[in-house]
């Protein structure tokens, strides 16, 4: 094996394998999978040297060549679509609730782990871009600024709960 770069960061990690980056990010998180500590931690977050991770990305190919991903179940999928309507339909309100509205963000992004572990085919795929307005920084459910921020990107999800709920319902 030949270093294809000097370094890695989690989004080099997630493409050399060939998986989202959510995935490998829980990984490094619950220290599963024997991911190996990085090697520094930036701003931007933790980095490895090509030395370090190379030969753990060589035994996780071979891993998940023998091992497959699981799907998305229908439950899965049917929740994350319910929890984004409810916190599209909260900020439709003419003075969204900031504590109704934090509850719905939350439950929305306790999705998240489980949807990063979802194998990375239509499903999968949909999902993580269903739950993407909800991945990051959190947002102040109290800041006019933040809702409309929020709303715009919760709203523009919709097609993908018509996508997401007709892959699970055929």
């Amino acid at each position: 094996m030949h270093p294809s770069r000097p370094f890695y960061g989690i989004a080099e990690i997630a493409d050399a394998l060939g998986l989202a980056r959510q995935l490998v990010t829980v990984w490094r998180k619950r220290r599963s999978h024997g991911m190996p500590e990085p090697d520094a931690e930036l701003a931007s977050g933790p980095i490895w040297q090509a030395a370090t991770v190379e030969p753990w990305i060589e035994q996780m190919r071979d891993r998940l060549g023998a091992d497959t991903v699981p799907s998305a179940s229908p439950e899965l999928a049917r929740r994350a679509a319910r929890r984004m309507l409810r916190l599209a339909v909260l900020l439709l309100e003419d003075t969204p609730r900031a504590g109704p509205l934090a509850r719905a963000l939350h439950e929305a992004r306790e999705l998240l782990p489980q949807v990063a572990e979802c194998a990375p085919d239509e499903l999968g795929k949909a999902l993580r871009e269903l739950l993407a307005p909800v991945d990051g920084p959190a947002q102040d459910p109290a800041s006019p600024d933040d809702q409309r921020s929020l709303r715009a990107r919760v709203l523009g999800t919709v097609p993908i709960v018509s996508r997401v709920v007709e892959l699970v319902t055929f």
